[in-house]
């Protein structure tokens, strides 16, 4: 019996201490919950007050405005109660609550400038950051709150688990001392166990919404790895398709100059086979880089509906006859700011897929208009920003897509069409384009009424920054560009393939070529007083200098030395958000003889045949 009361006693005062446990445990989660509450509130003040500044409409401020300030600092004050036992946490609320009187001062300031007629007054005191510097202060402040009651509620959550489980070992001791009492302490354990079963649910549906949250995290770690392997491969890919089409191209001209024969009789044929495979292989390469966002982009101002006009007659002759085409232009629509070439391979894909869907004919709609995504929009999707955009959808009345599959479509190498007839690249291309412009894809079908693809582009504004030179390759029946007097290339090229047939198309067009492997030895070149007139080098180069810290090095020896860039895959050496830096001369592997004689020229200033 002794043993009984004892086992009973400590029992009755593990329970008390578990209660309290829970108690605080409870605590601190209303505590974290008030807190963001409180932030949640604050923001939508703010929203209030911008909504009322930008249209002047009192319906969007509201005719509690006022109160909901009041009740913010009652709410913070409240909290400060809360957390009377902890100093720290008072001081922090003392903080909040002077920036929040602070802050109320200044919406109520804007506010009242604005209906007194100041609204340009207002609008000074919000282009002056006041607010936003308060909000950012206040939020880090609430969230210094939320982390320290996370850390409280870490403390309390296993003190609370501890303290159950002293219970049940307890109980399990009492019980087994005192068998002829157990009938009498059954209804207690069950009610005991009953709650512990409870709170263990709701631990495990936490422990599945972790769970679910990590799996997502994981799928988005996921795709940046297979697009930064996309960028690899892409790089070593486009080193032998340099050699490739490179040396094939040398075969034709040397062939196309000679007097002789043709060997075989189908050599001809045979290099223009070998140059179509190749520049196929090329362009699976460039859909790699734009699904992986590391395709060099060279964005300028673009008229999209002359763009959509200027593509009717190429998308007409895509499609079938018995489909349809139609280009709704809207009226004033904005210019974007986007890389055309890339762009007008985006809507091609878009219409050559609308096609496939539409076996039996139908209609397919290119329309263009100005539109503007809101913070709610933003937010709801997380991956864009809130602005204005130019809008080009692509509608089909094809077979839809199934709900399981569109969750899917973005993804690369995914594809529901037949084998060998797609490469499952097609719309992760125009996804990683369109992200990499700055913009935002969404797409809406319904199985057998058709498929509508969205695409928001950024609008063009006057400050934005424009690469130096525009996209496009020369038309390989021009004449070559050759040097003029003694012009020296001082080629840098690690790959011994890809050096060989620079030098040999440099030496082709006249050019005295200068040869590196790496950043070091065409440094001592330079620094030799070497007769050079452009510094042609790779991105990538071995050794631990890139392209452009080469670059940058040459420019303090010698700052009237042009350079151009090359690389298969381009890294941030020369890319900063997906663009071109300003300034910078680049030419892309593979490159062409051709493509390159011009290149020279435009930077060297030579003037093309006659």
């Amino acid at each position: 019996m002794a043993l009984l009361l004892l086992g009973t006693l400590a029992t009755a005062v593990l329970a008390v201490r578990s209660r309290q446990a829970e108690d605080w445990v409870r605590h601190t989660l209303n505590v974290r919950s008030d807190a963001r509450t409180v932030l949640q509130d604050i923001q939508s003040a703010v929203l209030k007050e911008r909504a009322f500044l930008l249209t002047q409409d009192k319906a969007k401020l509201g005719d509690d405005f006022n109160r909901v300030l009041e009740q913010i600092t009652s709410k913070v004050s409240a909290l400060g109660v809360s957390v009377a036992d902890n100093p720290s946490q008072v001081a922090r609320l003392r903080g909040v609550e002077g920036n929040i009187v602070s802050l109320s001062a200044t919406l109520n300031e804007t506010v009242a400038l604005t209906e007194t007629g100041r609204h340009e007054d207002a609008i000074a005191i919000v282009r002056s950051d006041k607010v936003q510097r308060l909000l950012d202060e206040l939020k880090a402040q609430l969230n210094d709150v939320v982390s320290v009651e996370d850390g409280l509620l870490v403390a309390r959550e296993r003190d609370a688990a501890f303290l159950q489980t002293s219970s049940l070992w307890v109980i399990g001791g009492a019980l087994a001392i005192a068998l002829a009492l157990s009938i009498i302490l059954q209804r207690a354990t069950r009610h005991f166990v009953e709650n512990l079963q409870r709170r263990t649910s709701e631990l495990e549906q936490e422990i599945q919404r972790r769970e679910t949250s990590e799996t997502a995290m994981r799928q988005m770690q996921k795709m940046e790895a297979v697009g930064q392997l996309s960028g690899g491969i892409a790089h070593d890919f486009n080193n032998l398709l340099t050699i490739i089409l490179g040396n094939l191209e040398i075969m034709k001209r040397k062939r196309s100059s000679s007097s002789g024969s043709d060997v075989g009789g189908n050599l001809e044929k045979h290099i223009d086979m070998a140059q179509q495979a190749g520049r196929n292989a090329a362009k699976l390469t460039h859909r790699l880089l734009a699904f992986a966002r590391r395709q060099p982009l060279e964005p300028t101002r673009v008229d999209c509906n002359k763009l959509v006009t200027d593509m009717s007659d190429i998308l007409r002759r895509a499609m079938s006859e018995t489909v349809d085409f139609e280009a709704v232009l809207g009226a004033g629509a904005w210019p974007a700011f986007v890389d055309s070439n890339q762009l007008e391979s985006a809507l091609l894909n878009l219409a050559i897929n609308a096609q496939h869907a539409m076996p039996n004919g139908g209609k397919l709609t290119i329309e263009t208009a100005n539109t503007h995504l809101d913070q709610a929009y933003a937010s709801r999707f997380g991956d864009v920003n809130q602005g204005q955009y130019v809008l080009i959808s692509v509608a089909d009345t094809g077979t839809g897509i199934p709900p399981d599959v569109l969750e899917k479509v973005f993804e690369p190498f995914f594809t529901t069409k037949p084998s060998g007839q797609g490469t499952g690249l097609g719309l992760s291309m125009v996804h990683g384009f369109v992200k990499q412009s700055g913009g935002h894809v969404r797409i809406y079908s319904e199985v057998g009424h058709g498929t509508t693809v969205k695409l928001y582009l950024p609008r063009f504004d006057a400050t934005r920054l424009v690469a130096s030179h525009p996209a496009g390759s020369p038309d390989a029946a021009l004449p070559l560009v050759r040097a003029e007097c003694d012009q020296t290339v001082l080629v840098v090229e690690d790959n011994d393939g890809v050096r060989a047939y620079a030098h040999s198309i440099l030496t082709d067009l006249g050019y005295t070529v200068r040869e590196a492997t790496n950043a070091d030895d065409a440094l001592a070149i330079v620094e030799s007083d070497a007769h050079i007139d452009l510094l042609f080098t790779d991105v990538i180069l071995p050794g631990g200098k890139s392209g452009r810290q080469l670059s940058e090095a040459v420019a303090k020896l010698r700052p009237d030395l042009p350079v151009l860039f090359t690389t298969g895959y381009t890294p941030n050496a020369i890319v900063h958000h997906g663009r071109l830096d300003a300034g910078v001369n680049f030419i892309g592997k593979p490159y062409t003889q051709q493509e390159l004689a011009g290149r020279i020229s435009r930077i060297l200033n030579i003037k093309a045949p006659k």
